[in-house]
């Protein structure tokens, strides 16, 4: 039985008709992907899943007891709030529930006799509820879902006012993922998250036992995570199985199929129509072209959209120049030697040597601030090496798309900007090839300062075609591009026979135009680690399998050591005070003490409905403070945990 139906759904805004006959169930546990252009009215599905907005026509049912979490694209605070009180917000019930314990074993002292067993009775089923809805472990959660996020402890004194607005993003989403929730509506989770909390979320989602309908322009979180599309399209939800790679291949089939239907629809009404021209005054047909006008008309009154021609929308159409073969196809485009990278104490790599040859594809990839865009600007020559040397050939012309826009002329317009490529190219020419990047008609008028971030990206990437580059280098392509205008861009790279080097989040992307990484910042498991550098021979999607491999490799042997450096690890941050006491400690010895803690606490709560404590004050209070204790000493030893887990 589903969880979520909706059902014949009308609403429109004004003049603009949102959704018309809309059907869509979500079944438990099922991961959906939610994709449609950009004003097709996914936010304001998921506002009617949650009763913020009420359809004009149709029905929208919940099953009874469902818990929705919804994380918007923007999330909302209040300001007064730091992260931490922010965080057990989610947990309130839990922290409900807490209180009623602890106020039902302060009552247990006054009590005898029947009384005092009815209380019992009522403390063993909240002890009960409280651990089963998680309550002895909420603190530990909600630093290890904060910590996969991105958010340290050092955020958690901070006021919500002084977040930037990916850290409230982050925050926005923790919340939303420590909620007791059984439905997780997701309007573009991963805005905002840098390398390894995205790698953290997509793990999280897996294991995630609701389901979760998720709005996102992460194909490959997309192709690894749902079980099914639904595409908001023409008003309606087109709901495809499988991944988004089996979306892709089953949309292209049906799209076909939808143009080949139409073309007999409109076959068949031309051919009638003939038909009653050519006899309705004729003697001996009359009646039979009557017969069929009548029917042709009823057809089309009963079914308005019979003559409707498959909708499209325009989308990006181009192609990049033919490079010219010049020189060995081995020859190397960029040679680095030693080289070395430091900004004040922080060292982003060392001793990096690598070639990039003549048509290779290569992906720089990473977290955020271990040196991508650095390394490019090296390649560019626009910065110098700290130490060793790195040379691109300097007989290639290069075309290099900034993710910054600094390469634009903010007081051109769109025209004037395109038109610097080639000076002698006429207006008209240059207004034709801006047409294939979606800037038509007054559009090429437009101040470059004005135009949106897509549209930024946009006419970028048209002056990258007309510059017909040999070596293409790319910061962060796909920013602001909607998927249509992402795949139009692998679809021009796919079929480009130069150099590239390109640094992207979208993994995607990646695992269509690289066949080489370079991994900076990240150790053998995709974890930040500064200074280190990793090669890999294949696409992202090989990489991907590759962090797995090395995951299950560790979880079998804890004690193997990885791969090996390709430099010297930077000195590890100094243990806290509090925790050195457990450095010495292997860290099976602190899974096995959390253990044994957990059961110890579990145990003393237990004893609170013995006799001989609940009815001696003393005792009780004593049983008290070995609760606070050792919930202390669990604290502790989950931060151990931790600390040697990312070391290790």
């Amino acid at each position: 039985m589903p969880i979520v139906t909706l059902k014949e759904i009308h609403i429109s805004f004004g003049s603009q008709v949102i959704f018309d006959r809309l059907d869509l169930k979500i079944y438990p546990a099922e991961k959906v992907g939610l994709l449609g252009s950009n004003g097709c009215g996914k936010t304001t599905l998921l506002k009617m899943i949650l009763g913020i907005l009420s359809p004009d026509a149709g029905e929208v049912h919940q099953r009874k007891g469902i818990r929705i979490g919804y994380l918007p694209q923007e999330p909302v605070f209040s300001g007064e709030k730091t992260v931490l009180e922010e965080l057990h917000d989610s947990a309130q019930e839990i922290l409900k529930l807490q209180q009623r314990l602890h106020d039902a074993a302060g009552t247990l002292s006054g009590l005898s006799g029947d009384e005092l067993k009815a209380a019992m009775r009522q403390y063993d089923r909240l002890n009960n509820e409280f651990e089963i809805t998680g309550g002895y472990r909420y603190e530990s959660k909600i630093k290890e879902i904060a910590a996969g996020l991105g958010l340290e402890e050092k955020h958690y004194s901070l006021k919500t006012t002084q977040l930037s607005g990916g850290q409230l993003s982050r925050l926005g989403l923790a919340k939303v993922l420590l909620a007791d929730a059984n439905l997780l509506l997701l309007d573009e989770p991963t805005n905002h998250l840098d390398w390894d909390a995205t790698l953290w979320l997509e793990k999280f989602l897996r294991n995630y036992d609701g389901a979760a309908l998720i709005v996102s322009h992460d194909r490959f979180l997309l192709d690894r995570l749902v079980c099914k599309i639904a595409e908001v399209r023409n008003r309606k939800a087109e709901v495809f199985k499988g991944n988004y790679t089996t979306y892709r291949q089953e949309k292209e089939r049906r799209d076909i199929e939808l143009a080949r239907q139409y073309e007999e629809r409109a076959e068949f009404v031309e051919k009638t129509r003939d038909f009653i021209v050519r006899n309705i005054n004729r003697k001996g047909t009359k009646n039979v072209a009557q017969g069929r006008q009548t029917r042709l008309d009823k057809l089309l009154k009963d079914n308005p959209d019979f003559l409707e021609k498959p909708k499209s929308e325009r989308e990006l159409s181009f192609k990049f120049a033919e490079v010219e073969s010049k020189g060995k196809r081995l020859d190397a485009v960029v040679t680095c030697r030693n080289l070395t990278k430091s900004f004040d104490e922080l060292t982003l790599f060392t001793d990096m040597s690598l070639e990039i040859m003549r048509g290779e594809r290569t992906g720089i990839i990473g977290p955020n601030g271990m040196g991508k865009t650095t390394l490019l600007k090296l390649v560019l020559g626009q910065i110098e090496p700290t130490a060793g040397t790195i040379e691109l050939k300097k007989t290639l012309s290069v075309g290099y798309l900034d993710q910054a826009g600094a390469e634009l002329n903010a007081d051109n317009t769109v025209l004037e900007e395109a038109a610097t490529v080639i000076p002698d190219m006429l207006p008209e020419q240059v207004r034709r090839r801006l047409g294939g990047f979606l800037f038509v008609k007054e559009d090429v008028f437009k101040k470059v300062s004005d135009l949106s971030g897509g549209e930024r990206n946009r006419l970028a990437l048209c002056k990258l075609v007309l510059s017909e580059p040999e070596v293409l280098i790319l910061d962060e392509p796909t920013n602001h591009l909607d998927i249509a205008s992402i795949e139009a861009l692998e679809n021009a790279i796919e079929n480009y026979s130069g150099t590239i080097i390109a640094v992207s989040h979208d993994r995607f992307f990646l695992d269509r135009i690289a066949r080489r990484l370079i991994v900076l910042g990240a150790d053998e498991f995709g974890k930040q680690s500064p200074g280190r550098f990793e090669f890999v021979n294949g696409s992202f999607g090989r990489y991907a399998e590759l962090l797995e491999q090395r995951g299950i490799e560790r979880e079998k042997n804890p004690q193997a050591a990885g791969p090996k450096q390709t430099r010297p690890e930077k000195p590890r941050k100094t243990t806290p005070p509090e925790l050195r006491q457990f450095n010495i400690w292997p860290i099976e010895k602190v899974e096995r003490t959390i253990e044994q803690t957990e059961v110890e606490i579990k145990q003393l709560h237990d004893s609170f409905g013995d006799e001989k404590v609940y009815k001696d004050y003393k005792r009780l209070a004593q049983v008290h403070e070995q609760v606070k204790q050792q919930e202390q000493y669990l604290e502790l030893l989950y931060r151990a945990y931790e600390l040697k887990m990312n070391k290790s």
